[in-house]
């Protein structure tokens, strides 16, 4: 058994390249310390996201602990509005993003199958 604390245990990585796309991926959970998940909690400063990616190997489960914002499809039509406490679920290969469009720092814990890539940009 193991409890882990993301800011403290995690590996704390600043992830884009562009303004629009930072933000800061604490990756808890993952080949190191468990055969069958990931997990990483990110945290999107306001006006921040992830650029669009899919993850072709998995599905992708995804809890707001905190803040506001929107899932985005390839079309950058808005599929829905994040508030915290909401449980969102990616299909495997779906193209998205996430968005912080609120005034406060949006964090959310995701959950993915073992060694799924994240997102490089």
């Amino acid at each position: 058994m193991k409890v882990l604390n993301p800011f403290l245990d995690g590996d704390g990585v600043w992830q884009g390249d562009s303004p629009g796309t930072m933000r800061k991926r604490f990756q808890c959970i993952g080949a190191q310390n468990s055969m069958d998940f990931c997990a990483n909690v990110t945290v999107y400063p306001p006006g921040e996201g992830s650029v669009y990616h899919n993850h072709p190997q998995s599905d992708e489960l995804g809890y707001v602990i905190s803040g506001s914002g929107v899932l985005q499809d390839m079309e950058k039509n808005v599929t829905a509005h994040l508030n915290q406490g909401d449980i969102l679920l990616v299909d495997r290969g779906e193209i998205h993003r996430i968005f912080n469009n609120g005034t406060a720092p949006l964090l959310l814990l995701f959950v993915c199958i073992s060694r799924t890539p994240m997102p490089e940009g």
